[in-house]
This record gives C-alpha cells, sequence and structure tokens, in this order.
C-alpha cells in the first residue's frame, strides 16, 4: 500500500469515527463529557449548524415544564400542573422531532426545586382520589381514560411510607372481591426499575468514552430501594391470615342458601336456592383460584354435601321431596364442583333414571285423567239416552 493510500486509509478511518459509525463514540470525544458531547453522525435529523448537547437541550426544554406547572397551578389546574412537574422525571422527551432522555444533565438543585413541587401538588390530589376511592385508577367522567390514583401518585413523588401503609390497607380491603396484590407489586417494581435505569445511566459501553458528569438521583428517590425492597413480602405476609376468612364467607353462603333449599317446598324455588348454594362454591372457587388450601376446603364441601344427597336420594325410595330434579341432579352438581369424577357419573347416572321415571309415572297419570274423562263422557250420553226415551214414553218434551 502506497504511503498516499495509507493516509487516506486513515482519514477516512478517522472521519468515520468522528462520525460517530464506528468503533461507537468518536475517539476525539474522549475529553468529552456525556451531557455536553455533541452527535456527529451524518444520520441525525437535526442539521449539525444546530445540535447541542444534551445540558444545553435539557437546559431549554426542561425548565418549560416547571413553568409550565407553576402557570397551571396559579390557574387551579392543579392536576395539569402536577403532569406539568412530573414530565421533568419522565425520562424522555421530544425536541427538534428528536427523542431525549432519560440522561439527567441540569444542576441538582433544579431536580430538588422540580422535585419538591410535584411532591406538593401530588400530596393534595393523592388524598382528594383517596377520599374517592380511585386508589388505583380514577376513570375520567367520559370513562374513555385514566387518570393515576392515589398510589401511583405517591410513588413518583417518591412518598414511600405512604405507598406502602395505603397500598396494603387497600389490598386487605379488597380481599374478598380480588387480589390486587399482583397490580401493587407491578408498581413498585415499575417505580424501581425505572429509578434503576436512571441510578446506572452513563455505564453503557457506548458512554465510556466520555466523563460521567451526569446528575445522581436525589436523595428521597434513593430511598426507594430501601424503603420498597420488601414491599412483596411484606404484603404477602399482611394478607395470608385473611384468606381462610374468606373462605369461610363462601361457605357460609354455601350453608345458608342449602339449608333454605331444604326447608322450602316446590320445585321452581328449590332448584334456585340450591343454584344460588352451589353458585356459592363456585364464586369462592374462582376468587381463591391462586390459593390451593383454600380451594380443597370448598371443594371438600361440595363433597360432603354431595355424599348427603345421594345417601337421601337413596332413602327416598318414593321419588318425593326434591322431584323433579331428584336428590341425585343437585348432588350431581356438587361432585362437579368438588372434581369427583366418580361420583359424578353415578349421581349423573341416578339422576337421568330418576328423571325418566317420574316422566313415566307423569306420563301413566295423564293418561288415567284421560281415559277417566272418556269415561265420563260414555255414562253422560248413555244416561242421556235413557232420559230421553222415559221423556218420550211418558209423552214429556224435554225441550220446552
Amino acid at each position: 500500500m502506497s504511503s498516499i493510500s495509507a493516509r487516506t486509509t486513515i482519514r477516512t478511518l478517522s472521519a468515520i469515527a468522528a462520525a460517530g459509525l464506528l468503533f461507537g463514540p468518536s475517539l476525539a470525544a474522549a475529553t468529552e463529557t456525556i451531557c455536553t458531547y455533541i452527535i456527529q453522525a451524518g444520520e441525525y435529523p437535526i442539521p449539525m449548524e444546530e445540535r447541542e448537547g444534551d445540558r444545553q437541550v435539557q437546559g431549554r426544554v426542561l425548565p418549560g415544564f416547571v413553568a409550565e406547572g407553576d402557570k397551571l397551578l396559579d390557574e387551579g389546574n392543579q392536576a395539569a400542573a402536577m403532569d406539568a412537574y412530573a414530565k421533568v422525571f419522565a425520562g424522555y422527551f421530544y425536541y427538534k422531532n428528536v427523542m431525549f432522555g432519560p440522561s439527567r444533565c441540569l444542576p441538582m438543585d433544579f431536580y430538588q426545586n422540580a422535585a419538591d413541587k410535584l411532591r406538593a401538588a401530588a400530596s393534595e390530589l393523592a388524598e382528594q382520589r383517596r377520599t374517592k376511592g380511585y386508589l388505583l385508577k380514577e376513570w375520567h367522567e367520559n370513562g374513555d381514560d385514566t387518570r393515576r390514583g392515589a398510589l401511583e401518585l405517591y410513588l413518583i413523588s417518591n412518598q414511600y411510607d405512604l405507598f406502602v401503609n395505603h397500598a396494603i390497607s387497600y389490598a386487605e380491603s379488597e380481599l374478598l372481591q380480588q387480589d390486587i396484590d399482583g397490580e401493587l407489586v407491578g408498581l413498585v417494581k415499575s417505580r424501581l426499575d425505572k429509578l434503576e435505569r436512571i441510578r446506572e445511566s452513563g455505564t453503557e459501553a457506548h458512554y465510556r468514552q466520555y466523563v460521567n458528569d451526569l446528575t445522581p438521583l436525589l436523595d428521597e428517590e434513593l430511598a426507594a430501594f430501601d424503603k420498597l425492597a420488601r414491599f412483596e413480602e411484606q404484603l404477602r405476609a399482611r394478607l395470608a391470615p385473611l384468606y381462610p376468612k374468606i373462605t369461610d364467607h363462601w361457605l357460609a353462603e354455601e350453608k345458608r342458601n342449602f339449608n333454605d333449599a331444604v326447608k322450602t317446598d316446590g320445585a321452581f324455588p328449590k332448584g334456585m336456592m340450591f343454584g344460588q348454594a352451589t353458585g356459592a362454591l363456585e364464586a369462592g372457587i374462582r376468587r381463591l383460584a391462586r390459593h390451593p388450601q383454600q380451594v380443597a376446603r370448598l371443594k371438600a364441601r361440595a363433597n360432603i354435601r354431595g355424599e348427603a344427597l345421594m345417601k337421601e336420594g337413596r332413602e327416598n325410595t318414593s321419588g318425593e321431596g326434591l322431584v323433579p330434579r331428584g336428590h341425585y341432579a343437585y348432588a350431581r352438581e356438587y361432585f362437579e364442583i368438588a372434581g369427583n369424577q366418580e361420583q359424578y357419573a353415578i349421581a349423573d347416572r341416578l339422576a337421568e333414571d330418576r328423571q325418566e321415571s317420574a316422566a313415566k309415572r307423569a306420563v301413566a297419570s295423564i293418561q288415567t285423567d284421560i281415559e277417566k274423562m272418556q269415561k265420563s263422557d260414555e255414562e253422560q250420553s248413555a244416561f242421556q239416552d235413557e232420559t230421553d226415551e222415559m221423556a218420550k214414553e211418558f209423552g214429556f218434551d224435554m225441550e220446552e
């Protein structure tokens, strides 16, 4: 290779490296910082003469979010003001159609001031939404969208003690209807993941050639790693003793409806109450699907009921009582809930036999009634004929 071609090759490689297209950041930028270097890549959408480092761009954009929040707060629009302050910490924003973030390049005092304003606005809003029962989400009046609930407001404003206390209390209050522990743990994980990304920002391979001058997390943000680290463990420990009480609730519902069904006359109301009894067990099983021990208790009750109804069905050979559905039909439903396939098959066969037998008795009874009616019509006709003959013999006119 000639000295000319060698020099050309070196210049070409240097140009490519300077443009950030080889070896990541340019070697010439080795002394620059993360917040001040200016991207040289040719395909970057901002014209070269307009390009700025992250610190310059953030200095143009982020204070505007705080000013926007102050203006909205003065106008009494607290929710919108809080959203404006939150943009400072959102991590990403657009400037000249380019996405920037999540690097923090402005002074610590700027972020502390924004965090204080965010905390003040979020605190009042959180209390309002918590009072209304909006802890996870607040629905807009038109139902099209949701806003952050009180718990998320506590998280984004670094009020972690309040979050933990209210989140656990809320999970306990909702326990009969739903498990919300998964959603709460998800909120915590999302918050910690975001803070972790910011904390580790600047350590990526493509930043190795630059001095790391990023602004660190605020002390109140760093507190999240301590205060939220055991949240899932704390929550599970508080909820675990409460699940047997939920099972007790559904067992009591089943018992009440079962007893009402036994005491009720009439096939329709009896069947409806038995349906409510089995429905209580099914609802409990759905609610406690993630808790096998409690599901086992509900299925055990179903199996006991099925066996008792089978026993009563065998003793009730007359086919009275729970007919037309019969003891076996209700036993079949309980065995299905219990997952007792063997007994379910037996109860199903006996229920079909009982239903068929009841149907045959009904048909026979109807046939007997028809025959009685027919016989009565024949007797009435014969009597009428005899009456007409006697009237004719004695000269009576029966039409008069």
